[in-house]
Order: structure tokens, then sequence, then C-alpha cells
């Protein structure tokens, strides 16, 4: 089945409450999908889990998007029921990272095969105890879950806060403006600082799932080049983030075999510090990436471009042009 990254039917005109529902529609028909695959099949391939934890997120950002269709019990309510899917996805996803990133051929030293093998029992306990987790991330499936994914749906209406948002394209241009200012604030703030860092990935989260929703508002560049840009921003912080929580894993296991088997630590202790000090490293030489791609950004005028694909929405929307959005944006494609 496909991701449901990209969502067919829709244009600039569609209105907000018929997108709502095409892309609700969607996004959690890819939930459904993979719950079953991932709580039942994991063994048979962990992508598995891992198509379901992304599914999660982009339905979850979908509810982000239109929540000015939906009332707010609903939307609440859809929250909590995907956010229990995706942390359990989440935490089994997180050990599957772990154990492929435990290093092969370097490892045949016997000196560090025992923390090599130390990591693997550990890492393969923790993974087996997630996925009883997420066996019961959703109680009574399918029925529950159908339900939910009907009622969340069927409850969708015209915005009642923002009357005047009518179509997919006037919704799009302001939420992309302001995930847009939110990433240039994050990024020029102090990116040493992991956290922050984090707070910097989340965002540019944020605003790639709803480039995907709202990709047919705008010109091809948008979907062709912009698109790609943000997608390998995220792949950069993306590994940081595998670093850093690889690292305080293997601090947590450093620390406890120190203080309660003493006598083993010796066994372990080179090989536990040289995969700390691998991940510190890797996180240190990501974020450099990072920084070298947000500043290549700025000086090639990626986002300044970004900005000016999305002001033709702008003009249309006060009266100034009567041309659909498609023909309006054709004339600012960015080059970055």
């Amino acid at each position: 089945m496909a991701d449901g990254k990209w969502i067919t039917e829709l244009t600039a005109d569609t209105p907000l409450a018929d997108a709502a529902r095409r892309v609700l529609s969607v996004r959690l028909a890819v939930v459904h999908h993979y719950l079953p695959l991932a709580m039942r099949q994991a063994d048979e391939d962990i992508e598995y889990v891992h198509q379901l934890r992304v599914a999660t997120r982009r339905a979850g950002a979908a509810l982000e998007i239109f929540s000015v269709c939906l009332p707010e019990k609903e939307l609440r309510k859809a929250k909590k029921a995907l956010r229990g899917v995706r942390r359990a996805a989440g935490e089994a996803r997180d050990w599957d990272v772990f154990l492929d990133g435990l290093p092969g051929g370097k490892w045949h030293s016997h000196r560090l095969l025992p923390v090599r093998d130390l990591l693997l029992g550990y890492a393969l306990a923790r993974r087996v105890a997630a996925q009883d987790v997420l066996a019961n991330a959703s109680p009574n499936y399918p029925f529950a879950f159908e339900r939910f994914q009907a009622e969340t749906v069927a409850a969708v209406h015209k915005p009642k806060t923002e009357p005047e948002m009518r179509t997919l394209a006037e919704l799009a241009q302001p939420m992309i403006s302001r995930l847009l200012q939110e990433l240039h604030e994050a990024a020029c703030g102090d990116l040493d600082d992991y956290d922050h860092l984090h707070q910097v990935r989340i965002i540019g989260k944020r605003l790639r799932y709803a480039m995907e929703v709202f990709v047919d508002c705008f010109a091809p560049s948008f979907k062709d080049e912009l698109y790609p840009t943000v997608e390998h921003m995220q792949e950069l912080l993306g590994d940081a983030n595998d670093s850093h929580v690889a690292h305080q894993r293997l601090t947590l296991v450093r620390g406890r075999l120190e203080a309660l088997r003493p006598h083993d630590w010796r066994r372990y202790r080179q090989g536990l510090e040289s995969l700390c000090r691998y991940h510190e490293d890797r996180l240190v030489e990501k974020r450099k990436e990072f920084i070298g791609w947000w500043q290549r950004w700025q000086e090639t005028g990626g986002e300044e471009n970004f900005r000016a694909l999305l002001k033709p929405i702008v003009l249309e929307h006060n009266g100034a042009s009567d041309a659909t959005p498609h023909a309006t944006h054709e004339a600012f494609e960015p080059n970055v």
C-alpha cells in the first residue's frame, strides 16, 4: 500500500471541509493498514513498525492542520487515540534503530565482542517488551479503530472560527508562512543546545507534513525543489536525534553496569566508552551539517524564494489578482 504522502484529487480551490475529509480519510486509512502489520507481524518486516510510526505522525499533523474543521471534543479524542499508537510504535522503532546501529565488522576484536553481545541482548529484551506494548496499542482492533476513523471524518464541518477560510489555498498560505517563520526563529537560536536543536527538528517536521498536504496549492517547484530540500534537512536532524537517543541509552547501561556489576564493568568499559564517543562525535557532525545546510539555504535565497512562492495567494485573497494560484505562482520559481 502507498504511504499516502501525496494525496490526489485536491486543488487550491477545493472547499476546506472537503479537503479535510479527503486528507483525514487517506491519512487514517494508512494507519489502519499498517496497524495490524506492526502489531502482529513485526517479526516479518521491521518496516511495518516504521511505516506505522510515520503514518501516525502524518495523521496527527493532518488533525492539527484541519483543527478549524473539527469540534474540540472530537479533535481531542482523535489526538489521544493516535498519540497512544504513535508512542507505542515509536518506542519499538527506536529499539530497531538502536539494534541496527550496533557496529559490525570492527567489533570482531576479542576484547570488544563481549560488549557487543551485552548490548545485543539488552536491546533485544527491550525490543520484545516494546512489541508487547505495541500489540495492545489498539484494543478491540479493528472495530474500535474503524469506529474512531469513521467518527473523526464524519465530524468534519466548515470552519466556524475562521469563516474567511473557504478553500484549501486560503488555509495553506498563512499556515506555511507561520511554520516557515517558526523554523527561521528556531534555527537562529543556540544550536549547540540539543534541546533547542530538537525543537528545530519538530518544527521542520511540521513544515514538511504541511507541505505534503498543500502541495497542489502552489507551483510545481514547491514539490520538485523545495520539498526535497526540507526533506534533506529532516534527514540530517533525524540522524542527529538517533545518535542522541543512542548515547542516552548507552550512558544508562554504562552507569547501571558500573554500579551493579563493578567486577564485570572492566570487561565492557572500553567498548561502551568507544560507542559513547562515536555517538557524541556523530551528533556534533550532524549538527555541523545542519548548520551548513542552513547557511547555504540563507545564502542562496532559499527562504526568500520560499516566501515569494507564497505571496500570490495573499494578493489574490486581497483582490489584487483574479488568477488561479497555479497560474500566479509560476512566476516564483525558487532557486535553492
